[in-house]
Parts: structure tokens; sequence; C-alpha cells
């Protein structure tokens, strides 16, 4: 899968004004920046506009990508609304706010989740364990297991026939992978599989719009809701004192001999209540609710017998194991959650999981320990037709995955990881070879990326938020705020000390009719990179890398730092701090637009504030113009001292 990155299709594009809207905001810091700069150039902030029709538009584009490639911009606010909608201890809201921007461009109504009748409701199972809030809890999980989402998901997957529906659990997933052995293939072999997935893209899109994603989101984040409100109320009862789960558990109702237990709550298929010692869970569960103990879980599932699954531990240092693919907070054709509220974890997966939505809703909640996440393809936060989530609320964790995770999407998807706090660790790559080009690097599509399949299938957005903590990023080839074809990437950092090292496309970099930007607000920070890199945009893209604050230090090889090529428009902007650019080839870097195709590219830097250092183009308190279309920057103090030393 990817080689079709490489393949060149010419697209004739252009640069012109667009409306004025909220992207023009005088009283920005960085407005100002970009308005002083534009001006010099003789331009103006609304020609950093794209016109939406120099494609044919697939009927897969998510509104919120269109609207941001009208006006790129906005990316600015939109990232910053995407890190303040989190609540903490409610997940739901943020996943309500994301499920908001999954709309397609051409629709005019959302669907809903199934809403069971009152018959539907009345449902009624034995009860097993007598106690209320128990009961409560395992009630209302199983009217959403048993009856909303599998109806929801008729309504969103129903007009499917067996035959597509088995396309979606084997072709479609080959657009989300790549195999070990490619890396050994012929020339010849792998433009035969290009070839294969761009068949296999064309086909889906002959009946892709006759599936409804929404119904499945909308029914897992309603039960999200539920399922943590309720075992919120029994976590605050036992930490009270009210309540004790040895006894919860042992207090149960009359059970008949040789009674059928499938009748009682809690003894159903697939689903299991475990207390407060250290328990084994291995198989396809439905249901598990664990009081505590270092619990050890390994856990499979079979698409073609979807279900959601919902796994609440109340505590513990435990280990969550796949056995099979789309498990650990996976929702594939249904939904998944897995709500852990307390210890060091480990959770090892394959792929599609760990927070993954494909075709449905995935969400892996954290509330606190110092954690481990690791991984292959497709998790940590990744959605393709869906929506896939990882909250981690606390702890110094530690992400590891291969390719397409830590905030990854594809075509109508959003994938997010989202950090509260902790010193944390973001890797992705080391395994699957970028093979057409280098010997020695590999594909990430990670760490705020997302991609679509040209000119077939537009993207989604994969975003990833860490809001505090001394962070490590680490990413190859497509990573760090990046993305590719009708698609947006971004990474909102808060603050703390971050260091960001990535080899080719990434640090708020776009590629081929795209968006992508990486937003940090403080600390004394460190970008790596060698190109197409630091507020790139290639080809009919935007690419905004945005430091508020702090001593930095940015390091690239060429076409970086405020790069537009091929009729795109880079920008970087530093508002504070006393900075240091290093670029190794300054003929297309440090606000550099390239004059390719008619109309040229745009590339924009600046700094607004400290004493800083070059070795390239720019220069401390120094405008300047490159040898290009339209390329400059400006280092200025906006906030100069006055006569007692006082910022102004």
């Amino acid at each position: 899968m990817y080689k079709f990155l490489l393949l060149s299709l010419i697209i004739s594009v252009s640069l012109l004004p667009g409306p004025t809207d909220a992207q023009d905001k005088p009283e920005s810091r960085e407005m100002t920046g970009i308005g002083l700069l534009t001006d010099y150039l003789c331009l103006k902030p609304t020609d950093l506009s794209f016109r939406p029709d120099y494609t044919d538009q697939d009927s897969f584009r998510l509104a919120i990508v269109s609207r941001l490639m009208e006006r790129p911009l906005g990316m600015i606010d939109y990232s910053a609304s995407i890190k303040n909608a989190y609540v903490k201890r409610q997940p739901e809201i943020l996943a309500s706010f994301l499920f908001e921007d999954m709309a397609r461009t051409s629709q005019t109504a959302r669907g809903a989740a199934y809403h069971p009748s009152a018959s539907e409701m009345q449902r009624t199972y034995n009860l097993y364990y007598t106690d209320p809030s128990l009961g409560q809890l395992l009630s209302k999980a199983a009217v959403h297991i048993d009856i909303i989402l599998p109806k929801s998901t008729r309504a969103a997957l129903g007009a499917l026939s067996k035959k597509q529906q088995k396309f979606l659990q084997n072709q479609f997933k080959e657009l989300l992978i790549i195999h070990e052995e490619e890396e050994f293939l012929s020339i010849e072999a792998i433009d035969s599989l290009d070839k294969a997935e761009l068949e296999y893209a064309e086909q889906f899109a002959e009946f892709g719009l006759d599936i409804k994603k929404d119904p499945i989101i909308a029914a897992g984040i309603d039960m999200a809701r539920e399922m943590l409100l309720e075992a919120g109320n029994l976590r605050q009862m036992i930490q009270s004192g009210s309540i004790n789960p040895s006894e919860v558990l042992s207090k149960k109702g009359f059970v008949p001999d040789n009674a059928d237990l499938s009748s009682f709550l809690g003894k159903q298929p697939g689903w299991v209540i475990g207390g407060t010692s250290n328990d084994y869970y291995h198989g396809d569960y439905k249901f598990i609710l664990d009081f505590g103990g270092d619990d050890v879980y390994d856990l499979s599932y079979d698409p073609s017998n979807p279900h959601p699954v919902v796994i609440i531990d109340f505590g513990g240092n435990d280990v969550y194991r796949a056995q099979s693919d789309f498990t650990i907070g996976s929702g594939c054709f249904s939904a998944g959650l897995l709500l852990d509220f307390g210890g060091d974890d480990i959770y090892s997966g394959m792929s599609f999981g760990l927070g993954a939505g494909y075709f449905g809703f995935g969400l892996l909640y954290d509330a606190k320990g110092d954690d481990q996440y690791r991984g292959d393809s497709f998790l940590q936060g990744a959605g393709a037709f869906g929506l896939g989530i990882l909250i981690d609320e606390s702890g110094r964790d530690s992400y590891r995955a291969a390719l397409n995770a830590q905030g990854f999407a594809f075509t109508e998807g959003y994938g997010l990881l989202y950090d509260s706090e902790g010193n944390d660790d973001y890797y992705a790559g080391g395994k699957y070879k970028d093979i057409l080009r280098y010997t020695d690097h590999f594909y990430s599509f990670a760490q705020g990326f997302s991609i679509g399949l040209r000119p077939v299938l537009s993207g989604g957005v994969g975003a990833l938020i860490d809001r505090s903590g001394n962070d490590n990023y680490k990413t190859d080839i497509f990573g760090q705020a990046s993305s590719y074809w009708w698609s947006l990437g971004m990474i909102y950092d808060g603050e703390g000390n971050d260091s960001y090292h990535s080899f080719q496309y990434a640090q708020g970099s776009g590629a081929h009719m795209t968006n992508g930007i990486l937003i940090d607000d403080a600390g004394n920070d460190s970008y790596f990179s060698k190109g197409v890199s630091q507020g790139c945009g290639h080809d009919y893209s935007c690419g905004i890398l945005l430091d508020r604050g702090g001593d930095d230090t940015y390091t690239a090889y060429d076409l970086s730092q405020a790069a537009g090529s091929a009729n795109g428009f880079g920008l970087l902007i530093d508002n504070f701090g006393d900075d240091r650019y290093f670029i190794k080839n300054p003929k297309n870097s440090q606000g550099y637009g390239n004059p390719r195709r008619e109309y040229g590219s745009i590339g924009l830097f600046i700094d607004l504030g400290g004493s800083d250092q070059y070795a390239g183009n720019g220069r401390d308190n120094f405008y300047w113009r490159t040898k290009s279309k339209w390329g400059g920057g400006i280092d200025i103090e906006l906030d100069p001292p006055d006569s007692t030393g006082e910022t102004k």
C-alpha cells in the first residue's frame, strides 16, 4: 500500500484570493505578523486561499476539510477548538464535538442512533447480582449491546450486499496496511499491487455512499456517555465506602437449579464480571467489568460477526494483549469501548485497535498511570469511515506504532490521540520501508496525519493533542502534523520543552491538495527534519508551523521553514523567544515560493520577538525577500521594550 504516493499526477492549480472571513483577526499576534509580511511582499492575507474547483470533488470529502482548504489560516483557530473541547473525565463531550465535523460536503442531515421502542426497553433480564448500582450499569449496557448498537449497525450497513460487506472486511482493509514482504518485491510486482489497490478504491466508490456511518458513531458515543456515568457512580460509591466490591458480587438473587444463566444480567454469553483479585480474560467478549487487581486480557474479535464491546476496569496494573486485529478499544462495524480508571497499564495491540474506528466508533480511555501503548498499524486514535479516539488523562506515557497511528485518518475518518499531561514519548515507523525512494527510511503516516487515495477518495482529519509535559515526537516519512490529498493533519502541544524529529513531509506540511498544521504554545522546543517540513505546502497545499513561545531551535535541509512549492503555501511563525534557525540549502527555504506553473507559490517566514540566530536567508531584526515568486521573511520586535526596558 501507498506506493501510489510516488505516481506523478499533473494538476493545473492556482492561488487566488478567497473570501474575507474569521482567518483575518487583527487582534491576533500571528495575524499581525502575516499582515506586515504580506504587505511587504505586495500580497494580502486574503490571498492565502485555495480555489476548490481545480479537481473533481469526490463524494466522500468532509466539509471541514473543504472549508479549511478555502481558508487555510482557519486551521489555527480550529486546532485550538479541538484542544479546548476536552472536559476531564468526560471524553464523550469531545467525541460529540468531533462527530459534528465528520459530515460530508454533500450531507444536509446527520444520521442518529437507533432509538429503542418502549417494548424493547422493557426487555428484562433476571437479576443475578442484587446491588441496584451494579444492576443499573448492567441493564443500560445490555440495552446498548443487545438493541441499540446492532440496529444502528443495520441502519448504517444494511444497504450493502453480503459481497460488499466482505469487501470491507478484506479488500478495503488492504488500503490501510502494508505487508513486510512487499519490501522484497520487484518493481513490476509493486506496480501490480498499486493497480490492484486503485481498483479496490474504484470498486468501493461505486457503493460507498450506501454506507451511513453516522448511526454507529452516534450510538457509540451515547453508549460511552452512559457507561462513563454509571461506572463513575459505582466507583464513587466504592471510594466512599458505601459499597464493597466483594459484598456486591456476593449478594446474588435466587437462581433455580439448572437455570439458564444466559437470561441473567452479567451472565449472558460473552459477559463476565471480575472482582478485585488478579484476573485473566481470554477470548472474544461483549462486556467485561473488573473491580480491580493486576489483570491480563488476551482479547480477540471476529469482523465477520460484528458486535459491541465494553470493557471497564476500575484499577490495577493491567496488561491488554491483542490476539487478533480489531481489539482493545476498537469499533469494527460497531462500537468498542475500553475504560481504564487507574494503574500503570500496558496496551499491546496488533492492528486496528487501541482507539480505532473502522466503519464504527472506538474509544480507549485511560484516566491515570504511566502507560505503554504498542502496536502495528491503524491504532492509537485512528479512523476510517469512523471515529477512533485514544485519551490518556495523566502520567508519563509511551506510544509506539509502525504505521497509521497516533492521530491518523483515512476517508471519512477522524482519528485523535489526546494526552492531557505528563512527559510523553511518541514514536512511529521503523518497520515498513519507503522502498522506491530509500533503503534506510520508513513510512510513518502518524502523529496527526491524514491521507486520501487520489483521485478517488478524499481523506479525513488526524490529530494529536498533548496539553503539557516535556514530550518527544519521532516519525520518519509523513507524520507530525502533515497530510496528503484533501485531508487535514494537526498537532497541538500546549506546553513543555518538546523535541520533534522527522525525516520528510512533517512538522506542519501538506502534499497534494491538503492541509497540515503544528502549533506549540510554550517551551524551549527543538525541530529537526530533512525537508518538505516546518511550514511547507507542496502542490496546492498549505503547511503551517506556529510556535508561540520559548527559545527554540529549527534545523532542516531544504524546502522547509516557510516554503511553498508547486502552487503551495508554507508559513512559519515564531511569536516569542531567542531562536535559532539552521538551513542547509537557503535557495528554497526560510521564506520561499517557487515559480512553478503560471501562478507560483507563497512562503512566509515570521519571527516576532527575541534575539535570533540564522544560517540561511534570515537575519535578526531584518526584512528579506528570496529569489522566488512570493517568498520572504521578517524578524522584528513586535513589542519592543520602552526606555525602562519593559516590554510594551
